[in-house]
């Protein structure tokens, strides 16, 4: 699976200013969502992780201040576990209707702009519904395969796909570069 980034294009850039379109063709919902301090959304069922699924929107979010770590997990997917470090770089990160998704931030928060797609059948009590893993075992097996790492690194989008026993060693060599 191939994960799509839409692009920003920055118009000025000095260091007290930043100026860019983050427009995206075909939004028609535009929310801004916040997290303070070591936040998780959605947070979790006591030990078990917690995951929205959209049926009626696809998301476009894109980090305005700070970092997010995405979780994307589709079962109908051959690799099914995504986790993406997105920052503003790497311009809006889309997430398809029918894919699990949670995010986190670090102890100094973020903003985050979605621009959603959302079609007529959309409903906000039904699109923003926690599902835990505690009762969903295909989801659970799924988020147990080894993950699919998006970094921003050397100014463009890398994907990390690492396999076997030794993911931690690996992926460490990765993040410390």
């Amino acid at each position: 699976m191939r994960l799509n980034f839409i692009p920003i294009h920055v118009f000025r850039e000095t260091p007290q200013v930043s100026f860019f379109d983050a427009g995206v063709k075909l939004a028609n919902g535009s929310d801004i969502v916040i997290h303070h301090k070591n936040a998780v959304s959605p947070p979790n069922d006591g030990n078990f992780e917690q995951y929205y699924i959209h049926h009626h929107q696809i998301d476009h979010n894109l980090v305005i201040q700070g970092n997010r770590t995405f979780t994307l997990i589709n079962p109908k997917w051959d690799e099914p576990h995504h986790v993406i470090f997105l920052n503003r770089a790497m311009g809006a990160l889309q997430i398809p209707i029918g894919t699990y998704h949670r995010s986190e931030s670090e102890k100094e928060g973020s903003i985050v702009l979605n621009q959603a797609t959302r079609d007529e059948s959309f409903d906000p009590k039904k699109e923003f519904a926690p599902v835990s893993i505690r009762s969903q075992k295909q989801l659970r097996k799924a988020r147990e395969t080894n993950p699919v790492y998006w970094i921003w690194q050397e100014n463009k989008i890398k994907r990390i796909s690492v396999k076997g026993s030794s993911i931690k060693k690996k992926w460490n060599s990765f993040i410390s570069v």
